[in-house]
């Protein structure tokens, strides 16, 4: 632009001296073109100019700012690295941690599964041994049953044989005259019927032991009705009548061990109308004493061999109760769901229900 400015003054001037023929009027035009060159120079710097160095000193400031964002952005790298880095770490040692956790939580897994196996095992055990008792209380039960049953035979040809000899007595001495004729006649029958009153043999055992036990323990405490025949053997010892009232009186005062004692010869008794009521008391003593597996026992006597009396369902739900007094909820819960399918109807169903919900 400058250069332009200059050119051009360069050229009038010239044109000033070559003509040198030029008024003064001319010069003055050519000063006042000069002015108004010299004044759009000045303007032409004041705006252009200015417009440059503004824009200049805006762009530098720019870059200043764009300079600043790059640090600034090259700082967040760093620490977004440095982060990254530290993340990786921490994943690392939550890996060992999780991995170390997870084997923990499995060899616990594992050492709780073989405990529950163990128990498992230990309660088929337990229950092989419980069904092995009962049988084995059944057998007895039976031998004794047995027994009585060789014993009232045995008593009943005693009967027989007692009525035949006094028969033969009273024909006896309504023919017999002489007094010595009587006598060895009299003496004769008597050898006989002592050579056929051998009674048959008793098969010997737990059983009979038990009975026996049962008649000595009869004595020993002054029981009464222990009839005596006259062949001199001993008859089967039947409880009074009021022994259960005697047994009940007992256990509502609290003294369960005497009470079970005599509730035993009642359910002993097979003619008495008490029996099944005394074998659950029996029960009911031995748990009041907490001999849950003992009780457990007499509960099944009444389950498995009076299944219809009224009260089998009592004696499935207290069975279930001593299983629970042992720690074996498993079976108390098989019990209870047994108990509800064969006598849904009872009370003790509704308790058994109600026992289940808590599981």
């Amino acid at each position: 632009m400058k250069k332009t400015v200059r050119n051009f003054l360069l050229l009038a001037s010239s044109a000033v001296i070559i003509t040198g023929c030029a008024s003064s009027s001319d010069l003055e035009d050519l000063r006042y073109q000069l002015r108004i060159v010299n004044k759009k120079l000045e303007d032409m710097k004041s705006t252009t100019v200015g417009q440059l160095q503004k824009r200049q000193a805006a762009a530098s400031g720019h870059m200043d700012q764009l300079e600043q964002d790059i640090i600034e952005l090259k700082a967040q790298l760093e620490e977004s690295y440095y982060l990254n880095q530290k993340l990786r770490e921490q994943n690392k040692e939550l890996e060992v941690a999780i991995t170390s956790v997870a084997e923990q939580e499995s060899a616990k897994r594992e050492e709780a599964l073989k405990r529950l196996e163990e128990q498992q095992r230990a309660k088929e055990v337990r229950l092989v041994e419980l069904n092995t008792k009962l049988q084995q209380q059944q057998e007895s039960v039976k031998a004794i049953q047995q027994a009585r049953i060789l014993e009232a035979e045995r008593r009943a040809k005693e009967t027989a044989i007692e009525a035949e000899l006094a028969r033969k007595r009273s024909n006896a001495a309504s023919k017999t005259t002489s007094y010595g004729t009587n006598v060895k006649h009299f003496r004769a029958t008597k050898k006989k019927v002592k050579r056929s009153v051998v009674a048959p043999p008793i098969q010997k055992g737990p059983s009979v032991a038990k009975t026996t036990i049962a008649v000595k323990s009869a004595k020993t405490n002054n029981k009464p009705a222990i009839k005596q025949s006259s062949g001199g053997t001993t008859a089967q010892p039947v409880a009074p009548a009021n022994d259960y009232a005697k047994a009940q009186n007992l256990y509502q005062r609290n003294k369960y061990n005497e009470a079970y004692k005599l509730f035993s010869q009642v359910a002993s008794n097979p003619t008495s109308g008490n029996n099944v009521n005394a074998r659950f008391m029996m029960g009911e003593s031995l748990f009041k004493q907490k001999e849950y597996d003992k009780a457990i026992m007499q509960y099944q006597k009444i389950i498995s061999q009076h299944s219809t009396s009224d009260k089998a369902p009592a004696a499935m739900l207290k069975q279930a109760m001593a299983f629970e007094k042992l720690a074996d909820k498993d079976t108390a819960k098989v019990i209870y769901k047994k108990l509800l399918k064969k006598h849904g109807s009872t009370p003790e169903a509704t308790t058994a229900k109600a026992k289940l919900d808590t599981y």
